[in-house]
């Protein structure tokens, strides 16, 4: 069994700004403003939620303990990603 290596920071920064920025922006600015938007970059899929802790728990129940991109809807000036130790996330 082969396992698939983990994306460095700079990967998980870089697909997450360009997804967000490409797919999601436009209709997420409409819907969620102020939100937070986690992203799974590797599959593609995000989770919204008002509470950024909240969002990512969704996030983590379907992708597991892996690193997510994660940015305020609306504010491309603080995005992040995760880093997970129990049931905590903090961002950079």
């Amino acid at each position: 069994m082969t396992n698939k290596p983990q994306l460095s920071l700079e990967d998980i920064s870089r697909l997450g700004e360009k997804f967000y920025t490409e797919k999601l922006r436009e209709k997420l600015e409409k819907e969620h403003m102020g939100k937070y938007a986690v992203i799974d970059v590797e599959k593609g899929k995000y989770y919204i939620d008002a509470d950024r802790l909240v969002a990512v728990e969704k996030a983590r129940k379907e992708s597991g303990d892996i690193l997510f991109y994660i940015i305020q809807i609306g504010s491309v000036q603080n995005p992040g990603m995760n880093f997970n130790a129990k049931k905590y996330a903090w961002n950079f």
